[in-house]
């Protein structure tokens, strides 16, 4: 696949994620936090945080599918970026996982982590 799709895959993956999270953000809840955690408006709380996660994975999808258009030197530094960016993301899922009562999926955390090597991958190898 060339940069340009990688960068449209990337970009529409992060508004289905958002959508999902938007319209998901109960149940999600409800699967990454033990029980007690999730009393006393704990469930309440735990989804009213997962709309602003929606919101800022659509945004950020949207953002990046502006990028499609760029010359490739630029969609190749901003496939770098989105690297690096969801490299953050994987060292958070993980240490979350691992070091919390939160259950990360691990789904989500392969996915975090092939969009990452996707992105240095394609940014940078020879051809576009």
């Amino acid at each position: 696949m060339n940069t340009k799709n990688i960068i449209t895959f990337i970009g529409a993956l992060n508004i289905i994620q958002g959508i999902a999270f938007y319209f998901g953000a109960e149940m999600l809840t409800k699967q990454s936090f033990p029980e007690e955690l999730l009393k006393e408006g704990g469930l309440a709380v735990g989804t009213a945080m997962h709309w602003p996660l929606a919101v800022t994975c659509i945004v950020l999808g949207i953002v990046i599918l502006s990028t499609r258009n760029l010359d490739l030197s630029a969609a190749k530094k901003v496939l770098n970026y989105i690297g690096i960016a969801y490299s953050f993301f994987l060292i958070n899922g993980l240490l979350q996982h691992f070091t919390t009562s939160t259950n990360v999926p691990m789904p989500a955390i392969g996915l975090i982590a092939l969009i990452s090597i996707l992105s240095f991958i394609t940014a940078n190898r020879k051809t576009s």
